[in-house]
C-alpha cells in the first residue's frame, strides 16, 4: 500500500466512523460497500492492527481504531480545509457549498432559492442539511446555517437575510367555534397549537400598552410545518410569522387576531464561520439568498430599517 493509498484509505475510515456503516460511507462516496471494506481491510493489514469489530448488523470501534480516527479525522478536515482554500482563489462561483436551516424554513423558502442559484451557477455543488436541531457549524464543516434570532456570544460571524412581523392567526373554522378573542387577556381562554420555541407566556404591545399572557393548549410541537398544518386544522391559535400565511390571511382561509397588538418581529440571519465569504461561492449565495427574500423584509420594504451588507473577512 503506497502512502497515497494509504491516505485515501485513512479518509475512508473516517467516513465509516462518521456514517456509522460501511454501506452508508459508500452511498456518501460514491463507491461500492465492497470497496469500502476492501479498504479498510488493507489498512489494517498495513498497521498490523484490526481497527473495527464487526458483526451482521453492525461495528464497534477497538482501542487502536478508537486512537486512529483521531488522526484520520485531522487528514480528512485538513484536505477539506485545503480544498478551500484553493476554491476561494477562484473569481467564479464553483465548489461545493454546506448549508443548514430548519425543516421548515429551509423547505419553504431556503431550498426554492438554492434551485435557482444552482441554475444560475451550475458550478456550484449544494449540501443541504434539514434539521430542527442546532448544528455545530465548525465542528461539522458546514458554510452557512439559516436561523432566526442575532447571534448570542459565538465564534461565528452573521448577516441578516430578513426580518418580518409574528402575528397571532387561527383557522375560520376555529374562530366560527370559538369565538374571536377582543382583548390580550381572552387569549388565556383559548386553546393554542403550542410551538417548543415560543414561550408559554407571550409579551405583546397593544396600543402601546405592554401586555403579558400565559396561554396552553392541548396540541404540542417542535416542528413550525406542523405548527402551521394544526392552525389550518383548526386546533387552535398560533403565533406565525405573517410572510408564512399573508395568502391565506388575504383570502380569509386565516383569521389574524388582534391585529392591533404588536409581537416580536422575527429576524433570520445566515451564519458563518470567520473567513468564508472570501469564498466567491459562499458570497454569491449570501447575496443571491438577500435579493430572493426582499419582498419578504420588512426592514427594506416597510419602516425602514436599510440595507445589510456582508462581513468582509
Amino acid at each position: 500500500m503506497s502512502a497515497l493509498d494509504e491516505v485515501r484509505a485513512m479518509m475512508i475510515f473516517a467516513r465509516v466512523v462518521e456514517e456509522g456503516g460501511f454501506s452508508a460511507a459508500a452511498r456518501k462516496m460514491g463507491l461500492s460497500r465492497a470497496a469500502i471494506s476492501h479498504q479498510i481491510r488493507q489498512l489494517e493489514g498495513k498497521l498490523g492492527v484490526p481497527l473495527l469489530r464487526r458483526s451482521t448488523r453492525n461495528f464497534s470501534l477497538t482501542d487502536a481504531g478508537t486512537r486512529y480516527y483521531d488522526s484520520c479525522r485531522t487528514i480528512t478536515l485538513e484536505a477539506e480545509a485545503a480544498r478551500k482554500r484553493v476554491e476561494e482563489l477562484r473569481d467564479e462561483p464553483v465548489g461545493k457549498i454546506s448549508i443548514t436551516s430548519s425543516v421548515h424554513l429551509g423547505t419553504m423558502r431556503i431550498v426554492p432559492i438554492l434551485d435557482q442559484f444552482r441554475q444560475a451557477y451550475p458550478g456550484v455543488a449544494i449540501d443541504v442539511h434539514l434539521t430542527d436541531e442546532v448544528v455545530d457549524l465548525i465542528g461539522q464543516g458546514i458554510d452557512i446555517g439559516i436561523r432566526s434570532g442575532p447571534l448570542k456570544s459565538s465564534d461565528l460571524k452573521s448577516f441578516k437575510l430578513y426580518q418580518t412581523q409574528r402575528i397571532i392567526a387561527a383557522s375560520k373554522a376555529y374562530i366560527d367555534r370559538a369565538g374571536l378573542p377582543e382583548t390580550p387577556d381572552a387569549l388565556a381562554e383559548h386553546e393554542w397549537v403550542m410551538y417548543s420555541r415560543v414561550p408559554e407566556t407571550l409579551s405583546l404591545s397593544c396600543d402601546g400598552v405592554e401586555k403579558r399572557v400565559r396561554v396552553s393548549g392541548n396540541v404540542r410541537v417542535d416542528n413550525a410545518t406542523a405548527r402551521l398544518q394544526f392552525v389550518r386544522g383548526g386546533h387552535g391559535l398560533a403565533i406565525v410569522p405573517l410572510c408564512d400565511i399573508d395568502q391565506e390571511i388575504r383570502n380569509g382561509d386565516l383569521i389574524r387576531v388582534l391585529p392591533e397588538c404588536a409581537l416580536q418581529d422575527l429576524e433570520v440571519y445566515a451564519v458563518y464561520p470567520s473567513g468564508v465569504t472570501r469564498s466567491a461561492k459562499v458570497q454569491s449565495l449570501l447575496e443571491f439568498m438577500r435579493r430572493a427574500l426582499r419582498d419578504v423584509d420588512i426592514s427594506r420594504n416597510d419602516a425602514g430599517g436599510g440595507e445589510s451588507h456582508i462581513d468582509q473577512f
